[in-house]
């Protein structure tokens, strides 16, 4: 079998619809000079930034419904900025983002501490914190330094007090299930600038899904088509079939259920897969950049745990802040979006979702002692609270694919090929922003090679 293109125009296959893939497509599709498709393995869209409904609690797929920078950083730009500087508009389609009540939060030794702005923060620890801040937010970190040998906590202890790198630690934990002592110097500077410079958290109208409906609405109202259940087998060079011979790839799409692939042609893909899976279905025929291949072997998708909690309105925290927990074995802090977005869970309910690194494989077990972590920190937890589930991610799910600060390759080296999402985060950019931060230059990549061939 084989698919029929619209004829006259190039076209471009989209393989994954999380949030990157999603808005890679909705940015090709809006030139209104492509024929743009995206292929999901998954019955559902969005990946790990949407939610599954559970008695009225808008559980996470693997986000925790939060936009790190808030209306300041890439995702926003992309999503919310105008057509004519690179964004894709989506306010037309509902979609908006909701501040949260701070900048962040702090649980320690039973005391709860806010900030609305990061100069709220300094004043919980030592002056020399304040008094060192500028020299780091100065410090040329834009780009990796090439061969580190040294970790970000290393660095930071010349300028700042262990309590303060402790605070900063634990969002680090929370947001991308990694320590500061597990990435290289360069790239813990620059999440702290980016972070320090940004606005506050945000909160999606709607939650992640809001996001993933406006996407979904965009790429409808352009003529793009998102088909679910569909698995990517094979990529081929054109001439493999007939029917795509005047294509650059020739890719194999087999539908859930069914036996055989498709065959399709196609002049450019963006892949929000990962490396791994990309590789796997690369034929030999295509030669891949040096070096790439033993890059990707050697890179270990990180793991994280994170807990979901219904609440009730008598919760003596009352803020949407992410609040950290710093000093403990394994989570990383906790947020409470629904006081945000209230329409998160039920009426007179909250929703608190919780965030750890896993520093052992044995994943049962670290579930078992995050959850001792969090009774024992929070206090009022066990009187207010209820666990409604436990995620995990490991291995090769979509959701940290390469920990941040491996810096894997957009561009394999394949013309007409690039890849977005998790795996190829921007240098210092984390959660969504890391994957917004790299969708532009990987459109205008295979835009370039579609123009041209």
């Amino acid at each position: 079998m084989h698919e029929v293109e619209l004829v006259g125009k190039s076209k471009a296959v989209v393989i994954g619809a999380g949030v990157g893939g999603l808005s890679s497509a909705a940015q090709l599709a809006q030139t209104g000079k492509y024929d743009v498709s995206v292929y999901e393995r998954m019955s559902f869209a969005g990946g790990r930034f949407t939610q599954h409904d559970h008695d009225g609690f808008q559980i996470p797929t693997g986000a925790v419904h939060m936009i790190p920078h808030g209306c300041k950083g890439p995702f926003a730009d992309l999503l919310l900025g105008k057509r004519s500087k690179g964004g894709l508009d989506l306010g037309r389609h509902g979609v908006e983002f909701l501040p949260t009540t701070k900048f962040a939060c702090q649980l320690k030794d039973g005391s709860l501490y806010g900030a609305d702005s990061v100069y709220g923060i300094l004043p919980w620890f030592p002056m020399k914190n304040a008094l060192n801040l500028p020299r780091l937010l100065a410090k040329r970190a834009k780009r990796p330094w090439g061969n580190e040998t040294e970790d970000g906590r290393t660095w930071l202890k010349r300028l700042f007090t262990d309590d303060f790198i402790d605070f900063l630690d634990a969002f680090s934990n929370f947001a991308i299930s990694l320590r500061f002592d597990q990435m290289p110097a360069s790239t813990v500077i620059r999440i702290l600038q980016n972070s320090f410079w940004s606005d506050r958290p945000y909160i999606p109208k709607g939650g992640c899904k809001g996001v993933i409906d406006g996407l979904k609405a965009d790429l409808k109202q352009h003529g793009a088509r998102v088909k679910l259940s569909h698995e990517i087998t094979e990529i081929l060079p054109g001439e493999a079939e007939e029917s795509t011979k005047e294509k650059r790839f020739c890719i194999g799409v087999r539908r859930r259920g069914r036996e055989n692939p498709t065959w399709l042609g196609a002049d450019a893909i963006v892949h929000n897969g990962g490396h791994p899976n990309l590789l796997s279905s690369l034929s030999d025929d295509f030669e891949v950049a040096e070096g790439v291949r033993e890059q990707v072997a050697n890179t270990q998708a990180v793991g994280g745990i994170g807990f979901v909690f219904d609440l009730d309105d008598e919760i003596p925290h009352r803020d949407s802040g992410v609040t950290m927990l710093p000093n403990l074995d394994r989570v990383g802090g906790y947020v409470i979006p629904t006081f945000s977005e209230p329409g998160l869970a039920p009426e007179g309910r909250h929703m608190m979702i919780t965030h750890q690194y896993v520093p052992d494989p044995s994943v049962k077990s670290e579930i078992s002692k995050g959850r001792d972590d969090l009774y024992e920190a929070i206090p009022w937890l066990s009187d207010h609270g209820e666990e409604l589930c436990v995620h995990t991610y490991h291995r090769n799910w979509p959701c940290n694919r390469a920990p941040q600060g491996a810096e894997l390759p957009a561009d394999i080296g394949v013309e007409g090929i690039r890849l977005v999402g998790d795996g190829v985060k921007g240098h210092g950019w984390m959660m969504v922003e890391g994957i917004a931060a790299n969708v532009p230059s990987a459109v205008r990549d295979v835009s370039r090679t579609m123009d041209g061939a």
